[in-house]
């Protein structure tokens, strides 16, 4: 990639080069003048993507395989920002907290964000380029997609001029074809409506730098799309401890199958979207016993950037004690040993063996026409699933059920707005198809609506 000169205040004698930038831009000229707010061990690959040596306080960095860049292990994913007036769907984005954590994360040496389309309703992005475009345009990497919603390729060439002025920038360093999820979606849009002949000019272009896919989708298709005549330059894939050798998301196999054709790896949901936070008591011991000072966000970010062919980890904070912790996690980052690696499967182990429900909390399946709150609900049940706090009805009503009965009723009447709970699901199924878990909604719901119902009558 081409240096451009920067000047302007002074700063610099010479134009600098995009990791000249990343490691003194970021840590001097963004803290001066900005006033900022506070796998299974056998089958990882040596050494394709190398750290490299940053600042003390930074994130650690590491080398795309590829192309050079030098992308901070910690991605920022600007999917969950805080919201005033209602949740991601329909609030609106808190801008003074939102750019206090974004600073924070770049002065820290953050420099790859990652919005798209249907964040925050199309919000994300006018606000990560409000950010962004504070700091000089070789110091961070941003990362947009191409919504699955498009239809037409005169849509698409919509949108992507819309995306770059949203952002105000003039190129994408990294753009997806976004949530993969079913062979025909693709074959539509990308193949017969010539979207991706369209993404492939705008790389030659330079408007777009590297060209991958986000995937939520099942092994068939994935071998399929890595099938396809064109050189991916990166693959985005759900990946973390629990999904690791999981039957249905086999994000080991995932990691594998792009390792072996040294495709570097964007890994989403690390967290789950908070779900490996939240631990089953079980779980939380095993790990205490291993090392008590890790924290769960620790635990599953290191997973995640310990297998090399992941370029970087993508974690959606929404507060700013988040971004603290993640970048400290990040900072002078060592990978698990293979014995932390494989406590993490038996806690795997232990955690499939509760109740919860898969949700990430993402909102793809929002809105429910019918207005129910499905993700409200769901969290509601796996927090007490996760507690070990689920009433049994068919049980014996002692004092610890009733305990276990309040907790869960109180936390549904205070979480789910009436008109939006689960006795207004019709089983209409607009939803499940939307779901990058693969879960039955419909058929969850009415499993939650049953406990509750009994639960109350009790």
């Amino acid at each position: 990639m081409a240096d451009k000169k920067i000047y302007g205040n002074g700063i610099f004698a010479r134009p600098m080069t995009r990791a000249e930038a990343i490691r003194n831009i970021a840590a001097g000229v963004a803290a001066g003048t900005l006033g900022l707010a506070a796998c299974s061990p056998e089958r990882r690959v040596s050494a394709p993507q190398t750290p490299v040596a940053s600042a003390d306080g930074r994130v650690t960095l590491r080398r795309n395989m590829r192309n050079g860049d030098e992308v901070s292990l910690l991605g920022f994913g600007c999917m969950r920002f805080p919201t005033v007036g209602g949740d991601r769907y329909t609030g609106t984005i808190d801008e003074e907290p939102t750019l206090a954590m974004l600073d924070y994360a770049y002065a820290h040496g953050v420099n790859y964000f990652d919005t798209a389309w249907m964040y925050h309703g199309g919000a994300s992005e006018g606000m990560v380029g409000k950010a962004l475009k504070r700091y000089p345009r070789e110091s961070f990497f941003l990362a947009d997609k191409m919504p699955p919603t498009a239809k037409t390729l005169a849509e698409a060439k919509e949108i992507f001029a819309t995306q770059l002025e949203r952002c105000g920038v003039e190129y994408f360093d990294y753009y997806l074809c976004h949530s993969i999820s079913r062979q025909y979606v693709f074959q539509n849009l990308y193949i017969d409506e010539g979207v991706l002949d369209y993404l492939l000019e705008l790389k030659a272009e330079g408007r777009i730098r590297n060209l991958g896919f986000s995937f939520h989708g099942d092994m068939a298709l994935f071998e399929w799309l890595l099938s396809r005549p064109v050189e991916w330059d990166f693959v985005q894939i759900q990946m973390n401890w629990l999904d690791w050798r999981d039957k249905k998301l086999q994000a080991e196999r995932l990691y594998t199958m792009l390792a072996d054709r040294k495709i570097p790896v964007i890994v989403m949901e690390p967290i789950r979207g908070g779900a490996l936070i939240d631990l089953p008591a079980g779980v939380t011991s095993l790990l205490a016993t291993a090392d008590a000072s890790l924290t769960p966000a620790a635990w599953a970010l290191k997973f995640c950037a310990s297998y090399p062919y992941v370029l970087t980890v993508l974690s959606g904070m929404s507060r700013m004690e988040h971004v603290v912790e993640n970048c400290a996690t990040m900072t002078g980052f060592e990978p698990l040993d293979d014995e932390k690696l494989a406590l993490l499967q038996r806690a795997a182990d232990i955690y499939r063996n509760n109740t919860r429900i898969d949700c990430t909390d993402c909102f793809y399946c929002m809105p429910c026409p019918y207005g129910v709150d499905i993700a409200g609900i769901f969290r509601v049940y796996n927090r007490c699933s996760d507690e070990q706090l689920l009433p049994d009805p068919s049980g014996e009503h002692d004092e610890e059920y009733r305990r276990r009965r309040r907790r869960l009723l109180n936390r549904y009447r205070n979480t789910v707005a009436e008109r939006s709970r689960a006795e207004h699901c019709i089983g209409c199924n607009e939803c499940s198809p939307k779901c990058p878990q693969g879960i039955d909604i419909p058929r969850q719901i009415d499993r939650v609506e049953e406990l509750i119902e009994a639960v109350r009558m009790g």
